[in-house]
């Protein structure tokens, strides 16, 4: 069945608790008192915790998301405090306080069911919710519309990338979703959270439930086909037949590289490519760079070696090999799940977690991206490795995008604005990267495509172009091509097959 915005997927067990809990409570009172708890509404309020968690993990607060208290009322017919006392009673939900201070709405955190000794090793099952309110779902679906802003973001993103979103719907993709759904259950290294998101993901794209936007600071295309794993990307079935995608290795550095060629070769075109730029902040901060920017003799031998580095080398390996063997000693540790473990930034979360890597090349693939997200206050040993193995100028370049006046100011003396300000300076530079990359796959290279082959099924996940098998050899020339053409480096674009 399909349930518009209101698709929710559920645990069995929980699912089972839940109802147990309303029932026993609804007992007491008659089909008109108004202390009567609505399984949909209960249901609803602990999926919409669940999915805003995830969604904006960089907002939690020790693991709570704060909940906008006027929204959740619309969604639960002015009864949101009612809802939130009868989980937290229950104990399927815990809260932190709403900070007047700061403006701050109450925190949400779903707690999972107590363990039973004897259910050790039972497998969660999960299943797709049908509301038992018609009318109530109806209501739902225009007050998510309206709030979520979702149809407005998806005629926004058509605006400008309807070569891509015209294909994103369950009339193009479909997925094998008995086949994804045995993978999930079979695969023990995915934890229960992971599972629930895993075939969240696949229900979606089953019951044709297609999102996308181009709303974010990256100015990417996001999509369903984005949010799902890749892992389970050999499930979909496209009415083309098999897909293939086209990334681009090595994305963000190499994008950086160019950007050094043309700073170095053409200045002019490099200050025409902030028409790709969307954010203001980016923009101006670009073109402040490229209006103070002085090249001496050293600072063009560090930039070409770097060119050299991400056009001739693997430059994730080459950071690998250029580690201190003592700081390799530190961050060796033998796992189920590989041989280095250091804890590292997660660009997703906003947090550092503790991860561990099947070799060095993962690790520094990741430490790559650390460095160019981190402040410019980072003193964590692995940025400090990484900023030895890089030449001078290549950090010079990145340090000024993350720079701002408020840095000046003593850390113990810094105003909340004042932290908010370099928080939002240090992600200029990876808005840049970013939004660039965006404009020029996005807004120039595959609506060229679409343009020749106006009939090709395409989509894209970030850097990388989603085509049928059978125009794999065309589009990858081409790509290739076009990019050695914006940038005058070569780019080395690998194949996927789904």
């Amino acid at each position: 069945m399909r349930y518009k915005n209101t698709f929710i997927r559920i645990e069995q067990d929980l699912f089972d608790h839940i109802e147990k809990s309303v029932n026993e409570h609804n007992k007491y009172y008659d089909e008109t008192d108004k202390n009567k708890i609505s399984m949909d509404m209960v249901v609803f309020f602990l999926n919409y915790i669940c999915l805003k968690a995830f969604q904006y993990k960089d907002r939690l607060v020790y693991g709570y998301i704060r909940l906008h208290s006027k929204i959740l009322n619309d969604y639960l017919n002015d009864d949101s405090k009612k809802y939130r006392l009868f989980l937290t009673k229950k104990g399927y939900i815990k809260t932190i306080g709403y900070n007047l201070e700061n403006g701050e709405s109450f925190g949400y955190k779903v707690m999972p069911l107590k363990k039973i000794k004897a259910q050790k090793k039972h497998k969660q099952k999960h299943i797709s919710y049908e509301f038992l309110n018609r009318r109530y779902e109806d209501s739902l679906n225009r007050k998510i519309e309206k709030n979520e802003r979702i149809e407005r973001r998806k005629k926004s993103a058509d605006r400008s990338t309807k070569h891509l979103t015209k294909w994103l719907n369950e009339y193009h993709i479909k997925i094998d979703w008995i086949g994804a759904f045995n993978w999930i259950s079979k695969n023990k290294k995915l934890n229960d959270e992971k599972k629930f998101f895993y075939s969240y993901a696949v229900e979606r794209i089953r019951f044709g439930l297609w999102q996308y936007s181009r709303s974010g600071k990256d100015n990417r295309l996001h999509s369903n086909l984005v949010n799902l794993p890749s892992n389970l990307r050999q499930f979909i079935i496209a009415s083309v037949g098999k897909l293939v995608s086209l990334d681009v290795k090595s994305s963000q550095p190499y994008v950086l590289a160019g950007i050094f060629n043309l700073l170095l070769l053409n200045r002019d075109k490099l200050i025409g490519l902030a028409t790709k730029l969307k954010s203001k902040p980016v923009k101006q901060s670009f073109l402040s760079i490229m209006n103070l920017i002085t090249l001496e003799s050293h600072a063009i031998t560090d930039l070409k070696a770097y060119i050299n580095l991400v056009c001739n080398s693997d430059i994730y390996n080459y950071v690998a090999d250029n580690l201190d063997p003592k700081f390799i000693k530190f961050i060796t540790f033998k796992s189920k799940n590989g041989n280095f473990r250091d804890t590292v930034y997660n660009p997703s979360t906003n947090i550092s977690e503790l991860k561990d890597f099947k070799d060095l090349r993962a690790y520094c693939k990741t430490l790559t991206l650390e460095y160019m997200y981190c402040s410019t206050e980072n003193n964590s040993e692995r940025i400090k490795q990484i900023k030895k193995i890089y030449p001078r100028a290549v950090n010079k370049f990145t340090d000024s995008f993350k720079h701002c006046k408020e840095l000046e100011v003593s850390k113990k003396k810094r105003t909340k604005k004042q932290r908010e300000k370099i928080n939002a300076s240090k992600k200029l530079f990876p808005q840049f990267l970013q939004q660039l990359e965006a404009g020029i796959i996005l807004d120039t290279i595959t609506k060229e495509i679409s343009k020749v082959y106006p009939d090709m099924f395409m989509a894209t996940i970030h850097d990388s172009i989603v085509i049928p098998k059978d125009y794999e050899t065309r589009i990858k020339l081409y790509f290739e091509r076009r990019l050695f053409e914006i940038f005058g480096i070569e780019a080395k674009v690998k194949t996927e097959y789904w």
